[in-house]
């Protein structure tokens, strides 16, 4: 009867301690882990953070997988070439076909007379009146002509150009011609069906009838119009045709453009074709495909295969296709200095930039620690010894430091020495500092109840060190910790940046935005400073989620 009693009395205890408070009820019944990650969870901004943090990580480990080109495979003629322009419906036909996109050509241009990327497109089908046989056959790149019982490998053009005054009157008067030979592409406003509102049809075998368009039946197409004062100044006191506009009003200069011929070649020499030949084309674009089989690579180092997240399919021009490598020409995020594609580079440099940060918090709060808690414990000449040698190095600028470690280091060693190195250095000079707050959390907690019977119960100093002094410091280490990764990924950034950290053909963001020093280059191509936004991104991320941490781990955050 009085078991009865006193198990109603602890029943109503436990019901007002209920009413009373809730916090004391899930300190009862909830362990820490589990107040710790509520409290986590209530800190908005530090979760944010923390997914931020592991679609980064995420993509650093599976970077091979979602590359959509080799970060290390250089196309020379695609250098600092802006982000590819992605399109859902087909510009000629006005069809919706999904997301496809073109490949660039560089050219002049007519009024900067800077370089410049335009879009491009080129025949990958054409149906056409073989000179040979007199009937019509179809030129497939890539693919078997039993015509000629041999596979077309390549497609040329040649254009001409003609410059040409207009006078007030709309007159025209002919001033100079050239020529381009051997082009591999065309440029999307040669054709006037791109420019024109007005889409065309396509014929029974998917082609476009040459009918639809000026520039394919080889009528001139206006392809520039020079309206500047001093180039029609210079245009009249031209030696070789200025008479031709001595007494004429003149308001502009215009180019016209013309296809003249059309090359498809075999393993021997070319067809020629002329545009009264075609009769219809196929004006090849790239479709952006997922899981798309693209270059080869190794699935964290193991597993050989050539399957990625996305990308297009490799172009089958012998001058635009790399015999190194498969993948497609696709640059989402424009490409550097070398013609690699950022974005894939930016996935590559993560792997650096993100586990630096690790590996180096990991072997500078381990010295740290270890040395911390052992000054602390023993004190005396131990303790001197190991605080003048912390003051020495604390003493000295970071930067320079930094600096200093890093220029001995040998120009000839690999990408992964110099990882390892540039880890070690950055740790050199973060030790000092958790040294220093460890061994005085240490000096506090030995004069501790639990510390002093754990030493009168005869506990070696290496038990006492790592069973009971270091475990009641590890929450401020784990806020540090979170709170200094960001100053490692900081430091190597700015050492690969000032150009001593990593090098080529290596990958960290740091490296990557060296590129953007040069003022010319960050004005004329201003995604090159992406990498800088995932330093920030980064940076910003840890510094939150630390703070989060901190405040989850706060006693009172805990209901304790």
């Amino acid at each position: 009867m009085d078991g009865k009693k006193n198990k109603d009395v602890k029943v109503d205890n436990q019901i007002g301690e209920l009413e009373n408070g809730e916090e004391l009820f899930e300190r009862e019944f909830m362990s820490t882990p589990a107040l710790i990650w509520r409290a986590l969870r209530k800190h908005k901004l530090g979760m944010i953070s923390l997914w931020v943090l592991i679609i980064l990580y995420l993509c650093a480990i599976f970077a091979d997988f979602i590359s959509p080109m080799n970060p290390f495979n250089n196309h020379i003629k695609y250098r600092f070439a802006q982000p590819s322009k992605i399109y859902r419906k087909d510009i000629f036909t006005g069809e919706r076909i999904g997301p496809h996109t073109y490949l660039y050509l560089l050219e002049r241009d007519p009024v900067t007379y800077q370089s410049r990327y335009v879009e491009a497109t080129h025949f990958d089908i054409i149906k056409a009146l073989d000179p040979e046989s007199g009937e019509f056959t179809t030129f497939e790149l890539g693919a078997y002509n039993s015509t000629y019982g041999a596979t077309v490998t390549d497609i040329t053009y040649n254009f001409k150009n003609t410059l040409m005054a207009k006078t007030v009157d709309g007159e025209y008067i002919e001033l100079t011609s050239s020529y381009k030979y051997d082009q591999n592409l065309i440029p999307l406003y040669y054709f006037d069906i791109y420019q024109s509102e007005t889409k065309v049809s396509l014929t029974e075998e998917g082609l476009i009838d040459v009918n639809n368009s000026k520039f394919l039946v080889g009528e001139p197409i206006l392809t520039n119009i020079d309206t500047r004062d001093f180039i029609i100044a210079e245009h009249k006191n031209n030696f070789r045709y200025g008479y031709k506009l001595a007494d004429k009003e003149i308001v502009s200069i215009d180019t016209f453009t013309v296809l003249e011929e059309i090359d498809v070649y075999f393993d021997y020499l070319p067809v020629a074709l002329t545009p009264s030949d075609l009769k219809a084309v196929n004006l090849k674009n790239y479709p952006i495909k997922f899981f798309i089989h693209s270059w080869d690579y190794k699935l964290f180092g193991l597993i050989p295969t050539d399957l990625h997240l996305f990308g297009v399919e490799k172009s089958l021009l012998p001058s635009i296709s790399d015999y190194s490598s498969n993948d497609g020409i696709f640059y989402l995020w424009g490409s550097d200095q070398y013609g690699r594609d950022i974005l894939s580079r930016i996935f590559f440099a993560s792997r650096i930039s993100l586990s630096i940060g690790l590996v180096g918090i990991l072997l500078t709060f381990s010295i740290g620690i270890l040395l911390g808690g052992v000054a602390g414990y023993f004190g005396g000449w131990i303790d001197e010894v190991l605080m003048r040698i912390t003051e020495v190095l604390m003493s000295i600028p970071s930067l320079y430091l930094i600096l200093t470690l890093s220029a001995v280091l040998p120009s000839n060693i690999s990408p992964e020495i110099r990882y390892l190195l540039i880890v070690v250095i950055l740790s050199f000079i973060g030790w000092p500092g958790m040294t220093r707050v460890i061994r005085g959390m240490t000096m506090g907690l030995k004069q501790t109840e639990f510390v002093e019977a754990a030493i009168a119960l005869g506990y070696p100093p290496r038990k006492v060190i790592w069973n009971h002094l270091l475990p009641n410091t590890y929450t401020y280490v784990i806020v540090s910790a979170t709170l200094s990764i960001p100053s490692y990924i900081l430091g190597e950034a700015s050492l690969s940046f000032l150009g001593v950290g990593i090098t080529e053909p290596g990958a960290s963001w740091g490296l990557m935005l060296s590129q953007a020093q040069d003022i010319e280059v960050m004005t004329n191509y201003p995604w090159v400073l992406i990498p800088g936004i995932f330093i920030f991104i980064t940076v910003l991320a840890f510094n939150l989620f630390g703070d989060a941490i901190r405040d989850a781990l706060d006693p009172r955050a805990l209901g304790i």
